[in-house]
């Protein structure tokens, strides 16, 4: 019996010992569950905003892709207006070319024009001057000789007829001197003959008796030079005196000052009175209607020279200056 015993003893204190560590393992298995579960929440939750990203993701991307194609259509349209817009403006340039091209025929056409006819003007001037001078100037010389002769004979007449005849050869003699001086005015002989200077000189004293405006002449000695030239700028001369004589009442004194610089005749006429610039203050157009031939003709002399013209209108006065170059073709 007391061997039996301690047998019993024992195999009573096993099951006793499983019994009481069967709690522990359950309780170590606890924690592991929950964690599980946790981490399969978290797992769940970052699918569910996964699935919620990429379904942003593929709508955003529906957006753009939509976007994508409106300004893609946009920007052919875009390039197809701006395509027509250069068609448009090729042709517009090809036309403005044309239109250039012939702005530069006509505007070479009229040159010509302008030179044929300023060239006619003035042989149209020389040969009435010829014919005033050789015909009309000598008419009127005869007409004065007879007229003296008939003085001859004055105790023979009466009160009256002396009279008459008196006044008759006083006006001959006029007429002589006018159709004289306007043959010299329409072309001075001494333009031909003694050049520039000397014509200069003489119409400045013809312009000073006639208008009481005197006139300072500054003449370098630049000698003689090719016709057209010196028929250019005598013409200038004598028109801005007209000018002077016609708009500047209050002028006292004309500037003429005349030099060679290197290759280039100066020519400028200056005069003290308000009078051009008085005027165009009251008619800014004075200048293609009142001096319009005048001073327009002055130009086109000079351009067909390939010189400059110059006029300058101030309240002390009006310039006017002109360039030619000596060197350059004249036609």
């Amino acid at each position: 019996m007391k061997s039996l015993h301690p047998r019993h003893s024992n195999r009573t204190s096993r099951p006793t010992g499983l019994r009481r560590g069967a709690p522990r393992a359950r309780e170590a298995a606890a924690p592991t569950r929950v964690e599980v579960d946790r981490l399969m929440n978290q797992l769940r939750e970052a699918n569910e905003k996964l699935i919620v990203s990429a379904v942003r993701a593929e709508a955003a991307s529906d957006v753009a892709h939509t976007d994508a194609v409106q300004a893609r259509a946009e920007l052919n349209n875009a390039l197809n207006q701006i395509e027509g817009a250069n068609g448009r403006l090729a042709d517009a340039a090809a036309v403005a070319e044309g239109m250039a091209k012939e702005a530069i025929e006509r505007e070479e056409e009229y040159r010509q024009l302008c030179s044929r006819l300023l060239t006619l003007q003035d042989e149209e001037r020389r040969r009435l001057a010829i014919e005033l001078h050789d015909s009309t100037a000598q008419n009127l010389a005869v007409l004065t000789m007879n007229l003296a002769l008939l003085e001859q004979n004055e105790p023979a007449l009466d009160a009256e007829s002396r009279r008459v005849l008196a006044e008759s050869r006083s006006l001959a003699d006029e007429c002589c001197r006018d159709v004289r001086m306007r043959a010299y005015l329409l072309h001075p002989p001494l333009l031909d003959e003694a050049g520039l200077v000397s014509a200069l000189r003489w119409f400045s004293d013809g312009f000073t008796k006639r208008s009481g405006i005197h006139v300072v002449m500054i003449l370098g000695d630049i000698g003689r030079m090719p016709r057209p030239i010196e028929t250019a700028l005598f013409r200038v001369v004598q028109e801005s005196l007209t000018n002077v004589h016609r708009h500047a009442s209050a002028t006292t004194r004309v500037v003429i000052d005349l030099a060679t610089t290197g290759d280039v005749i100066a020519l400028e006429v200056r005069d003290q009175g308000p009078g051009l610039s008085h005027d165009r203050s009251r008619q800014s157009d004075l200048e293609p209607r009142t001096l319009g031939v005048g001073i327009q003709g002055m130009r086109e002399r000079i351009n067909q020279l390939k010189g400059t013209f110059d006029i300058q209108f101030t309240k002390k006065g009006t310039t006017v200056r002109v360039g030619v170059p000596l060197h350059e073709s004249t036609p």
